[in-house]
């Protein structure tokens, strides 16, 4: 009897139809790690804002009152302040103690001031990169180089606007300071200085929040309650074109003051609103302690809407933002 001959490999059909299958499961894969991907980097920022929000409770703690929300004379906010209730002493220790100090009214304050302050010691220090201040979801350091970018060293928010002074990039040298993507929040437009008695300016006032200038506040004076009042929130400052790519504006964490809530979630984003690469929501920390996402797709309304409450959703998120208004129901907003 002859042995039948023992075949070995695949056919062409069958090794396509593999391949195929192989295909099929790569495309139902790839979606699933993704989204494994994002919740795992949602849950890095969080940590990371639960750390802010600790190391600023720690802080008060120790001081009796929250870190100022913008030095006048050297421009630094509180990020800096916190360095040391972060395990990062060793960043803070190489910062002349005079960037933090409050100065007397008879100082005057210097452009760019705590870049040049103690030059290089001060900027040095500056470069050094903190993790727990930056998103994973984004690269605050993929600047645009034909544009140079621009690192914004101080916000200044007055009359429900906000303005931003920096330097452009190429002015490093190369070498960017330590960058962040969570920003003091300074209510919705910060302290209101032009004398207006108008009611919408009386209104905008009233929503003021922790991180203004050199203010000092404390935990009783945030009367709506700690668990009711953002401190911190996420931003991605601006990108070169729409919400992705590289930026066009980008924020130092020695530079990142005091930051309004007036214009929320704007889309295309810009670097005078929250945002996030997340996906739906923008990261906040509360002064308790807490992490709380907020829903995206909110926006400024008129100054007549405003005074209404017409825009539901962007009303509570000025709450939020605010630490005294008096207005506490938020589930419109918290995701």
């Amino acid at each position: 009897m002859r042995r039948r001959a023992t075949r070995l490999g695949f056919t062409l059909i069958e090794l396509l139809v593999v391949i195929a299958i192989i295909a099929v499961l790569i495309g139902l894969l790839l979606p699933a790690v993704q989204k494994v991907r994002e919740a795992a980097a949602r849950m890095t920022c969080q940590n990371n804002l639960k750390q802010i929000a600790l190391a600023n409770a720690n802080y008060e703690s120790a001081n009796g009152k929250y870190p100022y929300g913008r030095n006048r004379v050297s421009r630094c906010g509180p990020l800096g302040l916190l360095l040391p209730y972060m395990e990062q002493a060793n960043i803070y220790n190489r910062i002349q103690s005079s960037v933090f100090a409050v100065q007397p009214s008879t100082v005057a304050s210097g452009s760019n001031a705590w870049i040049n302050a103690d030059f290089p010691n001060v900027y040095l220090a500056s470069v050094n990169r903190v993790k727990a201040f930056e998103c994973p979801s984004d690269n605050p350091y993929d600047v645009d180089p034909s544009r140079n970018g621009f690192v914004v060293i101080w916000f200044i928010n007055t009359n429900s606007g906000g303005n931003a002074s920096g330097v452009s990039a190429d002015q490093f040298a190369g070498t960017y300071p330590g960058m962040t993507n969570y920003m003091p929040s300074a209510g919705l437009g910060g302290h209101i200085t032009n004398g207006s008695a108008s009611t919408l300016q009386a209104w905008y006032a009233a929503r003021e929040g922790v991180f203004v200038e050199e203010i000092v506040n404390t935990i009783p004076g945030i009367t709506d309650g700690t668990s009711n009042t953002m401190i911190f929130g996420e931003s991605l400052g601006q990108f070169v074109s729409g919400n992705g790519g590289q930026h066009s504006i980008v924020t130092s964490w020695m530079g990142a003051t005091g930051f309004p809530a007036y214009f929320s979630m704007a889309e295309p984003t810009n670097y005078l609103s929250y945002a996030s690469n997340h996906t739906g929501v923008v990261n906040f920390a509360f002064a308790d302690g807490s992490v709380h996402g907020i829903h995206k797709g909110f926006k400024a309304p008129s100054g007549a809407d405003t005074l209404i409450r017409a825009n539901a959703s962007w009303d509570a998120f000025q709450s939020l933002a605010g630490k005294a208004e008096g207005d506490v129901l938020h589930n419109d907003v918290l995701y």
